[in-house]
């Protein structure tokens, strides 16, 4: 059976599969990395001790326990100074949303 075809339904319409591509063109493929760099740039610009959180948080995909391990401070300060790190960030962006 191909996926491509048209089939009929008990009531005899035609009816089609579609099946979504998952996967980004390259068009999108180089817009997608065209983001990653500009936000690697800007993430550069935070103060270091924010700058390493979002890095392991976003960048490694570190959760926040493990964060709070591999730097050894409490998890509560893990939270609240990516949070304010984010809050920077929001600043440093806030008006080049539609590049990003």
């Amino acid at each position: 059976m191909s996926i491509s075809g048209i089939f009929k339904d008990d009531n005899g319409e035609e009816v089609g599969m579609e099946i979504k591509d998952l996967n980004l063109d390259p068009q999108e493929k180089a817009i997608k990395s065209q983001k990653v760099e500009l936000m690697q740039r800007i993430v550069t610009k935070l103060p270091h001790k924010y700058r390493r959180l979002v890095e392991l948080r976003y960048f490694k995909e570190y959760s926040y326990d493990e964060i709070a391990q591999k730097i050894d401070i409490p998890l509560g300060t893990v939270k609240a100074q990516l949070h304010r790190a984010k809050e920077l960030l929001f600043d440093m962006i806030k008006d080049k949303r539609e590049i990003i």
